[in-house]
């Protein structure tokens, strides 16, 4: 590809994001400065390459998902938002106590006009402090788990009970403090309190990260939610994810139609050491520029540091 040709990919492909309509050759001609002849040329060797196609014989041209892909990663390293705007998110999110991941992906989506998904690794490993048990009846236990830092975890736990004092010995044994991971692999003086330990492990078990979605309002105000193919393809990956690790702090990550008709773009960050991916949403004809911007920008001030325009 020519450096003429990466500009006329540029600008077409900017034009379409920003009308959703075929780009004539005849406008590309004009803002470019040369022929409508030349233009035609290097149409045909963007779209022999597989970059941009021609839906309509009359039409102007669009870009395909390899060309979407080449502008959006062009865009990289982002431009950052202004720098004042960068210090009053990163202001905000320190006053924000434990409401910050909430009120960044609300940022986020005020600031891109996306879907925003926010989510958390584990702090760290859990550990047990206690583990409250009460007998519910009909073969069945409630188990409360106390973890460090005051977090509980509940369960109920097919159990035959055939004396409830058993249920005090079993909470003696339990007494922590051990690592959750551990509680199935704890060497138990009975077969009963390895059965129950074995269970309690099953009961406590879970996601390992937290979500937060906000902003799903603004995927149904896109142009192309008028397709209900799109719109459940959109519900679909919006209730997927997260799906694979996150991305890693000071990364970015672009996913341009991975899922039909839809891209991501993903900046990783670490707070309060627990690593984090704040992810934006939207169509293939995503705003990917600004998009970027916000997700770079924010992912700094969410570890508290602001960066500078070039």
């Amino acid at each position: 590809m020519t450096e003429r040709q990466r500009r006329l990919l540029h600008l077409l492909t900017r034009a379409y994001i920003e009308t959703g309509r075929p780009v004539p050759s005849r406008w590309l001609a004009e803002r470019l400065g040369v022929s409508p002849a030349t233009v035609r040329y290097d149409l045909a060797d963007l779209e022999a390459a597989g970059l941009i196609e021609k839906p309509h014989a009359s039409a102007g041209r669009v870009p395909t998902r390899q060309g979407f892909r080449q502008y959006a990663l062009a865009q990289l390293p982002p431009e950052p938002l202004p720098h004042d705007t960068v210090e009053r998110l990163a202001r905000v999110l320190t006053g924000s106590g434990s409401r910050w991941p909430q009120l960044a992906a609300q940022m986020a989506t005020r600031l891109g006009g996306y879907p925003v998904v926010v989510r958390l690794s584990e702090p760290g490993p859990p550990r047990v402090l206690q583990v409250h048990l009460s007998n519910l009846g009909g073969g069945q236990l409630l188990a409360v788990a106390v973890l460090e830092g005051g977090r509980v975890l509940e369960g109920v736990v097919p159990f035959d009970l055939d004396d409830d004092g058993f249920l005090e010995q079993a909470e003696r044994w339990l007494r922590g403090p051990y690592p959750l991971a551990e509680l199935g692999r704890k060497s138990a003086p009975t077969p009963q309190l390895a059965e129950l330990a074995r269970k309690l492990t099953s009961a406590f078990s879970g996601p390992g990260a937290e979500r937060y979605l906000e902003g799903l309002g603004t995927m149904l105000a896109q142009p192309e939610a008028q397709d209900p193919e799109f719109v459940r393809r959109a519900l679909d990956l919006l209730e997927q994810l997260p799906a694979g690790p996150i991305t890693p702090a000071r990364r970015l990550n672009v996913r341009v139609g991975d899922v039909e008709g839809l891209s991501l773009v993903q900046a990783g960050f670490q707070r309060g050491g627990r690593a984090g991916e704040l992810t934006l949403i939207g169509p293939l004809r995503m705003r990917y520029r600004e998009a970027l911007s916000v997700a770079e920008s924010l992912s700094r001030a969410l570890e508290g540091e602001t960066v500078h325009a070039r």
